[in-house]
C-alpha cells in the first residue's frame, strides 16, 4: 500500500469535484478524487476524532476551544509547492476512506477500486489544516457548508491563538 507523504487539494470544476494529489517517498503520484457527498461523510467522520484540547472542558466550551486549537494550527500553516500529478498517475473516485486515530496523529486509507489503497498519516496540526482547506474548496465550489462544525467555518484569529500559546 502506498504511503502518502505530501500531498495537495484542489477543486476540479469540469469534474465538480476535488482532487487529492499525493506523491509517495519515491515520487510516484496518484489522484484521488472525492465527491461533494464523500466530503460530507468524511467531514462528519474526522470531526469529532480530533482531539479534545482538554479532557476536563466543560462541553459548552468545546466549540470555543475546537476554534482555539484550529487558529493554532493554521497559524503554522506553511506554503509548500502543490503536488504535480504525472502524466501516467494512477487516479480513481475514492469510495471508502478508512480512518485511525491514536492520540498523536490519525491514520487515513483510501480505496478507489482502481488502484490498491493509499495510505497517509497526519498529526492534529496536518488534519486542521487539511480541514481548513477543504472548508475552502467546499466555499469555492458553492457547495453547501452547513455540516462544518463552526470552528473551522469561522476560526478564530490567528493572533489570538499565538496570543494564547504563550
Amino acid at each position: 500500500m502506498p504511503q502518502m507523504i505530501r500531498f495537495s487539494l484542489s477543486y476540479d470544476a469540469p469534474e465538480d469535484r476535488i482532487a487529492w494529489d499525493a506523491e509517495d517517498a519515491a515520487g510516484v503520484t496518484i489522484r484521488l478524487w472525492l465527491t461533494q457527498r464523500f466530503c460530507r461523510d468524511f467531514v462528519g467522520a474526522l470531526a469529532p476524532r480530533l482531539p479534545r484540547p482538554t479532557a476536563d472542558l466543560p462541553p459548552e466550551h468545546e466549540a470555543t476551544a475546537q476554534a482555539w486549537e484550529q487558529a493554532a494550527a493554521m497559524a503554522s500553516f506553511g506554503s509548500a509547492p502543490g503536488v504535480t500529478v504525472q502524466p501516467d498517475a494512477t487516479a480513481g473516485l475514492v469510495r471508502t476512506v478508512h480512518i485511525a486515530p491514536t492520540p498523536q496523529n490519525v491514520a487515513l486509507v483510501f480505496e478507489s477500486g482502481v488502484a490498491e489503497p493509499a495510505a497517509i498519516t497526519l498529526d492534529s496540526a496536518a488534519l486542521r489544516q487539511m480541514l481548513a482547506v477543504l472548508f475552502s474548496l467546499h466555499k469555492a465550489a458553492a457547495w453547501p457548508t452547513s455540516f462544518w462544525p463552526g470552528w473551522i467555518a469561522e476560526p478564530a484569529p490567528a493572533e489570538a491563538a499565538a496570543a494564547a500559546l504563550n
